[in-house]
């Protein structure tokens, strides 16, 4: 059985990398707690966002994309040791993030993107099918965090002017993390509401009718999402985001089937609903309160990136390990592990409105979180053990 899970956790990374993930998540967010309650002395700003953003978030991307893109190219899975390479490459950088080792960490991330693309680009070669127009936006967001990481470890070396500084966060968050969401985000999630997608072409060598007119589309998005890095950078935050939500407005419209999808009749709709909402209410938040742009971030971060990775990783264990008719079911227990990670993303940003109980909050906020984490992982990871076919 044993050995049974290790071969297919070679085809199938997620098996490994979405636990992996959740450990860095816990770890990411446990650094609030640790500096305020003494155990952690130096502030966990940069390492926090590090860690979550290439640990947590990171880890659910490398798995997805591990699983996903050989099956879409119709080209051979990861070999063992590609698998074994990025899973300590990302675990390392993980390490080195949480211990305040930032340029340590840019190494380690640079040399997880460089092996992830390694392993990709002979299998684009190899390839008998093309992949969902929507994952231009995906290669999008690996130009995006190439470019972040060379501007970050440029910085270790070099001062950089204070555009740079930032237009290097945006990348290495809002671009890495955004870009995928909406170009992953047509092809799977009509699934949800039993609804086609769009995006799921015949398999073909070379571009099906209506394919490149979609790619143009998600080229154009995701050109405007960069160029909203851009403004933003510049200076413009409120015209920075302003841009940045209507190009995810315009493209979800045109993409993403919402007037056919039943209502909250399950928990995964409803999740995915205020997962949207919140995503949209976050980029518009700062629009009208620029001051508080990287606490009402949150909302996007939290409430819209974080509950859709969840809701997504969802639906890839289930359909790897047998159970993706459990989908159609109410799924109640959702609403626990959600509730919980929205109060935590609430507390977190009351912190910040009144400085005053910021301390407490930031605490009582990573741990609200935490739990609502773990209670995911708790029902999910388990059945990344299961080794079945996809119905």
């Amino acid at each position: 059985m044993k050995e049974r899970f290790l071969q297919a956790a070679a085809k199938e990374p997620f098996r490994i990398f979405f636990s992996q993930a959740i450990v860095a998540g816990v770890l990411g967010v446990a650094l609030w707690p640790l500096h305020f309650w003494g155990g952690m002395e130096s502030y966990p700003g940069i390492p926090h966002v590090r860690v979550m953003v290439f640990g947590f978030f990171g880890g659910f991307i490398f798995g997805f994309l591990g699983t996903a893109l050989p099956r879409m190219l119709s080209a051979e899975p990861l070999r063992a040791w590609q698998v074994l390479t990025l899973l300590l490459f990302h675990g390392a950088m993980v390490v080195a993030y949480a211990i305040g080792k930032i340029l340590a960490g840019d190494i380690l991330l640079a040399s997880l993107l460089l092996t992830f693309v390694g392993c990709v680009i002979p299998r684009a070669r190899s390839r008998k099918d093309v992949p969902p127009p929507g994952f231009v936006l995906v290669a999008l967001a690996f130009l995006a965090v190439f470019t972040g990481t060379f501007l970050s470890l440029l910085q270790h070396f070099r001062e950089l002017p204070l555009f740079w500084i930032y237009f290097q966060r945006l990348l290495s968050s809002q671009g890495f993390l955004l870009l995928p969401i909406l170009g992953i985000g047509p092809f799977i999630l009509p699934r949800f509401f039993g609804l086609p997608s769009a995006h799921n072409f015949p398999e073909s060598l070379k571009a099906p009718p209506g394919w490149t007119r979609k790619a143009l589309l998600a080229f154009a998005t995701g050109l405007l999402v960069l160029f909203s890095l851009v403004i933003e950078a510049a200076g413009w935050f409120r015209l920075g985001h302003a841009l940045r939500l209507f190009a995810v407005l315009a493209y979800w419209a045109i993409e993403m089937p919402f007037r056919a999808a039943p209502g909250f009749k399950t928990a995964f709709g409803a999740s995915l609903r205020i997962a949207f909402l919140m995503l949209v209410a976050g980029f518009l938040a700062v629009v009208f309160f620029p001051a508080y742009r990287v606490s009402l971030l949150h909302l996007t971060l939290i409430g819209g990136f974080a509950v859709i990775t969840f809701i997504v990783g969802t639906r890839v264990v289930f359909g790897h390990s047998g159970n993706i008719e459990k989908l159609r079911e109410p799924n109640r227990w959702l609403l626990l592990p959600i509730g919980l990670m929205l109060f935590g993303m609430a507390t977190r940003i009351s912190g910040d409105v009144w400085p005053q109980v910021l301390p407490s909050h930031y605490s009582y906020g990573a741990v609200l979180w935490v739990l609502g984490t773990l209670a995911w992982a708790i029902k999910v990871l388990p059945k990344t053990r299961v080794v079945e076919d996809e119905d």
